[in-house]
């Protein structure tokens, strides 16, 4: 930092402001690193928080369309001494995403560049020119930590990278503030799927019929995603007896809020991208929409011994904490 000023760090790392990974994961940033004694503040581009979820962060945390009235863009945005990347599908250039947004390409020259856990989704599917381009940039971060063995395994191969591991930016805070909507009440199964099928209905009346509760249904459908509050799902995911997802964040706040669950996903997808589940020796709790889901019916009774998980847990966001600490004292001297 300058003197005895506190670093300021712009996040950068929304490109879809209804994906509730994305948001989740922003505030967990925020909150850590604010904790660490910076001042972080959310970069918006290109309107990308202007929907229902996105409301979760535009009322807790500092936005940077609220802060540079009385400036250009391009210097308020030199203001800043550290810039951090990362998130769900963070590396995709969703929409009308740039290179230069996904990949830092703006601000001070000498601005530390960090990426936390992005993730380029299913696959790198940049043509070669943009590859370039993106292998160019990338050789500019400080640091990069990635949550998935895939992502891992494509800065790797793709551009001769070497990451560090962390863990998923979700698990890096303990708790989710949100208002208590106050209208479940009982027992209920949370069902929340972003991409829905037969099978994954299939297996939502299974766990129906094996505890009798009902089913409160979130899913990403077209009305849920325009219409529902984080505050909404978070509170159906405190108030539940058993998650049935398919999302990796809800996943994530089920080990957080130490919640039965059963992840749904397809024997074709990228498994690699759920580490998490093996270094805290969850495995048993996917459910392969292939396979025969009534072999893995006693999972909707079984509990989840969450005394060791919890402790695993704290080890995995301590060192993640620590790493992202060590990535923001290294720039102290700017």
């Amino acid at each position: 930092m300058r003197g005895s000023e506190t670093q300021n760090v712009l996040l950068c790392t929304i490109n879809d402001g209804g994906n509730i990974s994305q948001i989740l994961a922003t505030y967990a940033f925020y909150v850590t690193i604010r904790g660490m004694g910076c001042n972080p503040v959310i970069y918006e581009e290109g309107g990308r928080l202007d929907t229902k979820i996105s409301e979760y962060i535009r009322a807790r945390c500092c936005i940077s369309s609220d802060m540079h009235v009385h400036s250009s863009v391009e210097e308020y945005l030199d203001t800043f001494d550290i810039m951090l990347t990362g998130g769900e599908r963070k590396w995709e250039c969703r929409g009308d995403e740039t290179l230069d947004t996904c990949f830092l390409h703006f601000g001070r020259e000498d601005a530390g560049r960090i990426a936390y856990a992005p993730s380029f989704g299913d696959g790198c599917g940049l043509p070669l020119g943009p590859k370039n381009t993106a292998a160019f940039l990338l050789k500019r971060f400080d640091k990069i930590g990635a949550a998935d063995i895939g992502t891992l395994s494509l800065l790797d191969t793709e551009f001769g990278i070497s990451a560090d591991e962390v863990c998923s930016p979700i698990l890096l805070i303990d708790r989710y503030p949100h208002f208590d909507i106050g209208e479940i009440e009982g027992l209920f199964i949370f069902a929340f799927f972003e991409k829905y099928d037969g099978r994954k209905h299939a297996a939502v009346e299974m766990a129906e019929k094996t505890i009798k509760y009902r089913v409160e249904d979130y899913s990403m459908d077209s009305a849920n995603a325009f219409h529902k509050s984080v505050d909404e799902y978070l509170n159906a995911v405190e108030k539940s007896s058993l998650i049935i997802t398919d999302s990796p964040a809800v996943t994530q706040l089920a080990i957080v809020y130490e919640k039965p669950f059963i992840l749904m996903i397809s024997r074709k997808e990228n498994v690699f991208h759920f580490p998490l589940l093996a270094n805290l020796g969850l495995e048993e709790r996917i459910i392969y929409a292939e396979d025969d889901i009534h072999e893995k019916k006693y999972l909707c009774r079984k509990p989840i011994k969450y005394g060791a998980v919890s402790a695993r847990l704290r080890e995995l966001r301590l060192s993640s904490a620590r790493w992202l600490e060590a990535c923001l004292a290294a720039k102290d001297h700017l």
